[in-house]
């Protein structure tokens, strides 16, 4: 179907699908900045913060035609809803537990266990919610929406990693490992858009990936000390080294070859 539509467009009609993308592409750009600008204005109140920029994502992301399922299928039902997040947040727990499993397995890092609190985690797990949704709309939607007329699944996964790696990169002080630990996670992000067809299992495994990272190795249930080299990271933290790089290859190599049983 998506071959037949490539085919069928004239060159007038993939012009203004040219013209489309750059428009999504530099509102969805001015949407980031705004969000991080939220943040800066706000860093001193972390969940009201966190709260602000996922609105903000939602309203900017919506008014440039980004949806959280996709427009041309039946609206899903709230327990359909529900499932995808829940799988993709499976998916995301099943990544964090293989990544720092191999980076303490490699002396990368070293957990120290803390003293647990409920209600920091339940804060945790809601504004993992929130940073992941703004994430997901204004960096992965965004760029779903921009390639909407591309009918190469894994092109538009690899895209995904390409504007969280230039996200991360404008961060103050950003480590060069630590921007491409994250563009491999956008790829694998990227990937559950396409198998999706929608935001909600690549949200629900981005969560599931921030507050598991966070339980895991922030302070949370534990707190890794870092290995200060190359390999572990050092001051750019346990996601920051060389091992964060190998643990997350394969996992963004298989989710690039999944796209390629992605429907169409």
């Amino acid at each position: 179907m998506g071959e037949k539509a490539e085919k069928s467009l004239s060159s007038a009609e993939s012009r203004a699908a040219a013209k489309d993308a750059q428009r999504v592409a530099f509102w969805g750009l001015a949407l980031f900045g705004g969000a991080r600008l939220l943040g800066v204005v706000l860093d001193a109140l972390p969940l009201p913060s966190a709260v602000a920029q996922a609105v903000a994502a939602e309203w900017g992301a919506g008014r440039l035609g980004v949806a959280w399922s996709d427009p041309k299928e039946k609206a899903p039902t709230s327990r359909e809803m529900a499932k995808r997040a829940g799988l993709g947040a499976a998916v995301g727990l099943v990544a964090t537990g293989m990544v720092v499993a191999f980076l303490a397995s490699t002396r990368a890092i070293v957990l120290h266990r803390v003293t647990l609190a409920v209600e920091p985690f339940a804060v945790a797990l809601l504004t993992a919610g929130l940073y992941a949704m703004r994430d997901e709309l204004l960096l992965h939607g965004i760029a779903m929406r921009a390639l909407v007329s591309l009918d190469v699944p894994w092109l538009k996964a690899l895209a995904c990693g390409v504007t969280s790696a230039a996200a991360a990169s404008g961060e103050p002080a950003a480590a060069p490992r630590a921007v491409v630990v994250t563009g491999l996670l956008g790829i694998v992000f990227g990937a559950l858009w396409v198998r999706d067809r929608g935001a909600w299992a690549a949200w629900g495994a981005h969560t599931a990936w921030l507050f598991g990272t966070g339980a895991l190795m922030q302070g949370g249930a534990f707190d890794a000390h870092v290995a200060m080299n190359a390999w572990g990271g050092g001051n750019a933290g346990p996601l920051g080294g060389d091992a964060a790089i190998v643990a997350l290859l394969p996992l963004a190599v298989g989710a690039i070859a999944g796209t390629l049983r992605a429907k169409r």
